[in-house]
């Protein structure tokens, strides 16, 4: 992920923030109650893994985002308190920083998580020096799950695969038991694809969303081929960096319905502020399948939105 991409990310927090916070409709102390006590986190098997996860899990890039060192530390213990188990990050996010905080926050908790990142360098020496920096930004002598980050095209997916790629650090770190499992994540569907047929992997990162059906397909063309090697699936970009709810594509309520009752394990959301954090557990708590013709009017509603005016994450590379 290059400087361009996180300063744009940063940029958009400010605008899909404003306007996630806008779609609770001013119950944000109600939502923060209603979280507390609703009910039980929704639990379910991440894969073949035989982890338990929450349907929702916390993504550390936006968590970093919370303001000072100790607003990110306590978004992330409102989540665990909340019933989040599945903490997501990466090397990559804010230099670092991202992963400190986290490991920070979880201190004395590490054994009641599923704990989640992610790489970046291709090769196999890059990769070592990586992981073990993310295990000691995290406090951890381990990692749950391990992912080779926004793997894009199939020449990085050689260089991961083939002699003295990052796949070579993987295997060992496993034997070593430094990471449990190992996965991907990405935005281009063909790459994924590629991957299910090289490579029995854990996991899968992909993008959901409401409009996902309509263009360059994780949905279609991936989905089902992952389910049938007993791969876990975890959904990113469920709002599509917000444009779903800034366009108006759909509501958050929908969108996240509409993604859980995708055969995934569990979605990944970015949440910088309480908020939302309350909010988007309110939903995973009250979650219920959307029944298929309910599925099929909201799909048939989001079909013209398709495209990288929603999706620009989408452009191929």
């Amino acid at each position: 992920m290059d400087r361009d991409d996180l300063n744009r990310r940063t940029f958009l927090r400010a605008a899909v923030g404003t306007t996630a916070v806008a779609a609770l409709g001013g119950m944000t102390g109600s939502w923060a109650k209603v979280a507390e006590t609703y009910g039980k986190m929704p639990m379910r098997t991440l894969g073949g893994t035989g982890l338990k996860v929450s349907i929702i899990g916390l993504g550390g890039y936006h968590a970093a985002l919370a303001g000072k060192d100790e607003d990110a530390i306590a978004l992330t213990h409102r989540a665990l308190d909340l019933g989040i188990t599945f903490l997501d990050n990466a090397d990559c996010y804010h230099k670092g920083r991202a992963e400190e905080l986290m490991g920070k926050a979880i201190e004395g908790c590490r054994q009641k998580l599923v704990l989640m990142s992610k790489v970046c360098p291709r090769d196999a020496k890059g990769s070592r020096e990586t992981l073990e920096q993310s295990l000691r930004r995290l406090r951890t002598d381990y990692l749950d799950i391990w992912q080779f980050h926004g793997l894009d095209n199939l020449s990085e997916l050689e260089k991961v695969l083939g002699p003295g790629g990052a796949m070579e650090t993987a295997e060992k770190a496993k034997k070593e038991g430094k990471i449990r499992f190992i996965g991907m994540t990405g935005h281009n569907f063909e790459t994924q694809l590629e991957m299910t047929k090289r490579y029995p992997l854990d996991t899968y990162m992909m993008t959901l969303n409401v409009v996902d059906p309509h263009f360059r397909s994780f949905r279609a063309n991936v989905v089902d081929e992952v389910v049938k090697r007993n791969a876990g699936i975890i959904a990113f970009k469920t709002m599509a960096f917000g444009h779903i709810l800034s366009l108006g594509v759909a509501k958050a309520d929908e969108a996240l319905r509409w993604v859980w009752s995708q055969p995934v394990s569990l979605a990944v959301s970015g949440m910088d502020r309480m908020e939302v954090l309350n909010y988007n557990v309110y939903l995973a708590k009250n979650f219920k399948p959307m029944p298929e013709i309910e599925q099929a009017a909201l799909l048939e509603r989001t079909r013209p939105r398709a495209g990288l005016l929603v999706e620009e994450y989408k452009r191929r590379p």
